[in-house]
């Protein structure tokens, strides 16, 4: 029987290094000025105005007029030009230098005719310009180099704005981090300006099997934190994680992938991440059957959807299971299951209702959400205590599912997104998620109870503490002198008795991991703690980090002054009276 941790694959194979060549990131596809577009397309009408114009002045200077003394006259051809263009323009009509004769009134009634035919001409021709697809592309082009040019912060490059490409934007948006979007389909690109986010994302339309696009969307670019390869074709996917491997090796990679055999390929390259939804999902399926708490836990601190505390179902591990469906899924999730030492029955599916009998397990897997639904009340009558797992799509009729009680519903883009944002959102969080799968049911009971405790039952909030001169201040000053354990860090500014409702989950120390360090863990400078639990203990912990005064009490319940002059004057006092 394989362990579920290892149906997991939670760490890629790893691939040797070796030297390969230095090329520079493609800057991006050439395209036209929208300036140089507009004047390329209005040659014509600009050449017909000119041309119409430039015959009303000659016409205009052949035309006889007396002058004031009655004297046969001929307009100069500055004259000339003055009369045409005060008429082109439309900005008003005089005749100068003398009261014009019929002759030349009868040109300039023609010439205004002529000239208001090219003018509307032009006109028409630089509207339809303005709407063409060739002047909109390269306006689009030139605004998304410009954003890119400017984006001075940190960035992610998502390729794929489906649904778990808009789940990890609209989480990493929350979060304040920056990213760039780019999809091969228009109608997604739109949709990032209409999301509600509260940065203005540059987006871009593109085939991201090009390494020119990702190098037009900032891939060359020292601020790039890495790639989120998240569309739903593996070819693309594949081609953007070759793509970093040999142009940008220094930054990270996670993709997606929904091919067993195209993600082996993935892995040569040596990606940060390759998550397969319908191989992980087993995976997680056997977890849950074999180490219920661990998956409890693991699930509860993944979620990005503020959920409560999941309810634990045990007791599902001997007996007949049933996988209804064909295709990657089922086969993928029929194997581990049988991997992890269940008796499995795959059914590849029928018009005909499927003979399920007497079973404790059943997966609705077919390529139909609403045929899965249907499957599962099937189930529930068939056999009422069953565990029932659905296969959806999308989270389209998570209502429906809500309402038929089903114990566990797979969505492949919310098991991607949960799984990118748990690698790329705090750091180190993923190296706990990797430890806690490896740990035992009492482990992971205690670390729950602690948890619900402190914090409640619902998702604590996460984050990562290094305790140094930029994000401890306090604590690296009051560490040169003295000792500050974990359980005095996170102790109550206003009542020191009182703990936070906080939870280090890790402590990272050098190369060493300590798995939720006890209270009485020294702390050293340097160390990272991830630190889980409610948002006003976050707050709270941050005026042990930056204020002396807070650190001093939590540490020694001591009140000091808070201002620097009052701290000194005490500190004087104090050596002298030795109190």
């Amino acid at each position: 029987m394989v362990e579920p941790i290892h149906l997991l694959n939670f760490r890629p194979r790893k691939v040797g290094s070796r030297t390969r060549k230095q090329v520079k990131v493609p800057s991006g596809i050439e395209t036209t000025d929208a300036v140089f577009v507009v004047l390329r397309r209005m040659r014509a009408p600009f050449i017909f105005v000119i041309v119409t114009f430039s015959f009303n002045v000659a016409g205009m200077m052949l035309m006889p007029g007396p002058d004031v003394d009655g004297t046969p006259q001929h307009l100069t051809l500055f004259d000339s030009f003055y009369q045409m263009a005060i008429t082109l323009t439309t900005v008003g009509y005089s005749e100068v230098p003398y009261a014009f004769s019929y002759p030349q009134r009868m040109w300039l009634t023609l010439s205004i005719f002529m000239l208001v035919i090219a003018w509307a001409y032009a006109i028409g021709a630089l509207l339809s310009v303005f709407r063409a697809t060739a002047f909109q592309d390269a306006l689009s082009a030139q605004r998304f180099r410009r954003q890119i040019r400017r984006l001075k912060e940190p960035f992610w490059l998502i390729l794929g704005y489906g649904q778990a490409g808009r789940m990890v934007s609209l989480a990493l948006d929350e979060q304040r981090r920056r990213f760039v979007v780019v999809d091969i389909q228009q109608r997604r690109v739109d949709s990032v300006v209409i999301d509600a986010l509260t940065a203005d994302v540059a987006a871009l339309e593109g085939d991201c099997q090009n390494p020119a696009v990702l190098g037009m969307a900032g891939l060359g670019r020292d601020n790039c934190l890495g790639v989120l390869a998240l569309t739903d074709d593996d070819d693309a996917n594949l081609a953007a994680v070759m793509t970093v491997a040999l142009l940008r090796p220094d930054i990270r990679a996670i993709t997606r992938c929904n091919n067993q055999s195209m993600q082996h390929r993935m892995e040569d390259f040596g990606p940060a991440a390759v998550i397969n939804p319908h191989d992980r999902y087993g995976g997680y399926l056997a977890l849950l059957l074999h180490r219920p708490i661990i998956y409890q836990l693991l699930i509860w601190l993944m979620d990005n959807d503020q959920h409560l505390l999941p309810d634990l179902r045990t007791g599902l591990i001997r007996g007949r299971w049933v996988v209804y469906g064909a295709g990657e899924f089922a086969k993928q999730v029929t194997s581990d299951l049988r991997a992890s030492g269940l008796e499995v029955d795959q059914i590849a599916p029928t018009d005909d209702r499927p003979e399920i009998g007497d079973v404790v397990g059943f997966v609705a897997g077919t390529d139909n959400d609403m045929t899965n639904i249907a499957l599962a009340e099937y189930a529930r009558l068939a056999s009422p205590d069953a565990f029932v797992s659905v296969r959806q799509q999308d989270s389209v009729h998570q209502p429906l599912l809500m309402a038929l009680d089903v114990d566990s519903v797979f969505v492949p883009t919310d098991l991607v997104a949960r799984e990118v944002l748990a690698r790329i959102v705090h750091p180190n969080f993923w190296r706990f998620v990797e430890e806690v799968v490896q740990q035992d049911e009492p482990w992971g009971e205690r670390t729950r109870d602690r948890l619900v405790e402190r914090c409640g039952r619902s998702v604590p909030e996460r984050d990562v503490i290094t305790l140094s001169e930029a994000e401890a201040p306090a604590v690296v000053r009051w560490l040169a002198g003295h000792e500050l354990t974990v359980g005095e860090l996170l102790r109550s500014p206003d009542n020191r008795s009182q703990p936070l409702p906080l939870v280090t989950l890790l402590m990272v120390r050098g190369d060493e991991l300590i798995l939720t360090p006890d209270d009485d863990t020294t702390l050293r400078v340097g160390d990272q703690l991830l630190v889980a639990g409610k948002t006003d203990g976050l707050s709270a912990l941050s005026e042990a980090l930056f204020f002396p005064a807070t650190i001093e009490y939590v540490a020694t319940g001591r009140v000091v002054p808070s201002t620097w002059v009052w701290r000194v004057i005490a500190e004087r006092l104090w050596a002298r009276t030795g109190a």
